[in-house]
C-alpha cells in the first residue's frame, strides 16, 4: 500500500509506504513520487512515512533507489523519516545513503512537520 501527496501551500511532498510493496505497486508509487513532486519547488520537503513498510528484495531495493535519485533531480530538500520496523529502517538509510540523502529520524508524521518547521521549511 501507498500513498503520495504533494502539498504545495507547505512545498512538501508526504509518502506513506506500508506492507509489502510488489512490483507494480512499487513501480505505481514511483511514478506517482515523481508526479506529485513535480507540483512543488526547488527545496521541497519530505516526509516519508514507512512505519508500516516492511523490508524489501534487492529489486525492490534497486526500486527505492531510483525512487530517491529522482526526488534528488527534482530539487528535493530535507527529508524526514516516520519509522519504526528496525529492519525496514536500516534498508531505507541504505538506500537514501547511496542516493546520496541525509534523512532526519522521527516516530510520527506530527513530529516530521515540527521538524521542518523548526529547519524553516514553513511557507
Amino acid at each position: 500500500m501507498f500513498e503520495v501527496r504533494a502539498d504545495p501551500d507547505r512545498n512538501r511532498l508526504y509518502l506513506t509506504l506500508a506492507g509489502r510493496l510488489d512490483s507494480a505497486e512499487r513501480q505505481a508509487a514511483i511514478k506517482a513520487i515523481l508526479t506529485e513532486a513535480g507540483k512543488l519547488t526547488q527545496g521541497f520537503g519530505v516526509v516519508s512515512d514507512i512505519s508500516a513498510l516492511h523490508a524489501s528484495d534487492q529489486e525492490g531495493f534497486k526500486d527505492f533507489l531510483r525512487a530517491k535519485s529522482g526526488l534528488k533531480l527534482k530539487g528535493a530538500g530535507p527529508v524526514v523519516r516516520v519509522v519504526k520496523i528496525p529492519l525496514s529502517r536500516i534498508q531505507v538509510e541504505r538506500i537514501s545513503t547511496e542516493a546520496g540523502f541525509e534523512a532526519e529520524q522521527v516516530s510520527s508524521v506530527e513530529e516530521a512537520d515540527k521538524w521542518l518547521d523548526a529547519a524553516g521549511e514553513a511557507p
